[in-house]
């Protein structure tokens, strides 16, 4: 019997991983149910994305270089 996960409902992404990870590592087998994007969702995701280059908020490749070299 497989658990059956609709991951729409669960908003938080963390959340998400935290539980798929959970469920690898206890070894419990399980089916996700996700529903496409709509083309209006698509839109919005995108609109949001431009409006933070706008703003400034975005890393450049350098940045992100530099950063990861901290690591």
């Amino acid at each position: 019997m497989d658990l059956i996960i609709d991951f729409d409902k669960i908003k938080d992404p963390s959340k998400r991983e935290w539980l798929i990870n959970s469920l690898k590592l206890m070894q419990i087998s399980f089916q996700t149910i996700e529903k496409p994007q709509t083309v209006a969702q698509y839109n919005k995701d995108l609109e949001k994305g431009d409006a933070e280059i706008e703003k400034g908020e975005y890393t450049t490749a350098t940045d992100l270089k530099a950063e990861a070299s901290k690591w």
